[in-house]
């Protein structure tokens, strides 16, 4: 393939040109695109909200918003910047422009649900967006009932609508990457062969799959307890708004690792390079990804000790989440046991 420039003179930029060739494409790398300047615009946007609430905090008492915009701005920000900035950022952009190019694969094994996936995305994020444009959020971006399927006067109903709908994206996105790393490696490329990059989305795909439905569906009772007056959560119509917490933080704790498992992978990656040396401790730091994903999805209550639950739960909380710091402190002490000489290569070439 002829060069120029140290790019082929075709690539996945200049293939084919016009609005349509990038709505309806299956290439990885343009599909990764299309998310970066999406997550990008949500990040602006919540941004924006963030900025207001700096602005009115200048002052001890506040002179910018009133004290019901200024829930709605922080409601806001926290439905933006997590649901559609932090956990899409690195797995969708990163995620699918370099696990086909890293396991020697042309594309994922679904290109074409990739980009319903991307579709999804959009959809949702239009929904929070119209409840943001009429009338805003005021209930916190954790949606604790009642407050947010009783009482609250605000657009709920279509945020819980576009999150739920979002979740079909992130669930896509890693049942996709799951099924192209189990099946689509090049010959050779065994799984302690893997970059850690790409076990780390591994890792990430394994909470897309198994904790998504839980806050999608979640967020659906809420709406229906709204529109319809059910009592899945409401205690006045036997509900227990307790339960929301439960399913809620089952999801929204592994959601932490979702947003820093892949930060992670991408470290595991500059490290080795910049310190052109073999990263130390290769099947631990594969492992540990694994480990943090799967013990992240028994410490959920640490996020409810006020919520009256018995000592003996608070303290089995209290020791799983400790428990959870070892596979990433395995991580840490892997990254930091680069020669001292190495290290201050990283150091010079980075900064």
């Amino acid at each position: 393939m002829a060069v120029e420039n140290g790019l082929p003179r075709e690539h996945y930029l200049n293939a084919t040109y016009g609005i349509r060739s990038w709505l309806l494409t299956t290439d990885h790398k343009r599909i990764a695109m299309l998310y970066l300047a999406s997550v990008t615009f949500f990040f602006f946007i919540g941004g924006t909200f963030a900025s207001m609430i700096r602005i009115h905090l200048l002052t001890p008492n506040g002179y910018l918003v009133s004290p019901e915009t200024y829930n709605k701005l922080f409601t806001m920000h926290g439905v933006a910047m997590i649901f559609f900035f932090l956990i899409p950022s690195i797995p969708a952009v990163l995620g699918n422009f370099l696990i086909p190019l890293m396991i020697g694969a042309k594309d994922l094994a679904f290109p074409k649900i990739n980009l319903l996936s991307w579709y999804i995305y959009v959809v949702g994020g239009c929904f929070v967006l119209y409840s943001f444009s009429t009338g805003g959020l005021d209930t916190g971006w954790t949606f604790y009932t009642p407050l947010s399927s009783v009482y609250s006067n605000s657009a709920v109903t279509p945020a819980v609508i576009g999150i739920f709908i979002n979740g079909f994206s992130s669930i896509l996105t890693g049942l996709n990457f799951i099924v192209t790393i189990h099946t689509m490696r090049a010959p050779g490329m065994t799984w302690f062969r893997l970059p850690l990059f790409v076990w780390a989305h591994y890792a990430t795909s394994i909470i897309f799959i198994l904790g998504t439905p839980v806050i999608a569906i979640t967020l659906l009772l809420v709406g229906l307890e709204r529109m319809f007056h059910l009592g899945f959560f409401n205690p006045a119509l036997g509900g227990d708004p307790i339960l929301f917490q439960h399913l809620f933080w089952f999801y929204s704790h592994p959601a932490v690792y979702i947003m820093i498992l892949p930060a992670m992978g991408v470290i595991s990656e500059i490290i080795p390079t910049f310190a052109r040396k073999p990263i130390f401790g290769y099947s631990f730091i594969a492992g540990s990804s694994i480990a943090i994903a799967v013990i992240g999805f028994f410490v959920w209550a640490h996020h409810m000790f006020l919520t009256g639950e018995s000592v003996y739960a608070a303290l089995t909380f209290s020791l799983l989440s400790y428990l959870v710091a070892i596979p990433s402190a395995v991580k840490v002490f892997n990254w930091s046991s680069i020669p001292q000489c190495c290290m201050r290569w990283v150091l010079l070439d980075c900064f």
